[in-house]
C-alpha cells in the first residue's frame, strides 16, 4: 500500500478506495482503517451506482463503501 499511496501522490492529493461490506473484507477493513482511510460520506454502492434506499441488493462482492485518504 506504501508504493501505491506514493504512486497516487504523484497525481493526487487524496487516495480512494472501495471494499466490501461482508466479513470476508473485515481484514482489509481493518487493514485501510488504520492506514487512516475514512468513508467518504457517499454511503454505500452496488455495481458502481449509490445503492437506493429501501431498495433490495444481493450481498455479494458488489455492494462496497468507498473510502478515502488525504495524502502528505
Amino acid at each position: 500500500m506504501d508504493e501505491a499511496e506514493s504512486r497516487i501522490s504523484a497525481r493526487s492529493d487524496r487516495a480512494g478506495i472501495g471494499v466490501g461490506l461482508t466479513a470476508d473484507y473485515g481484514a482489509a477493513q481493518v487493514l485501510y482503517v488504520s492506514r487512516g482511510y475514512l468513508p467518504d460520506g457517499r454511503g454505500i454502492s452496488y455495481d458502481n451506482a449509490p445503492v437506493i434506499p429501501g431498495h433490495s441488493y444481493p450481498i455479494q462482492d458488489d455492494p462496497v463503501l468507498h473510502l478515502w485518504k488525504q495524502l502528505i
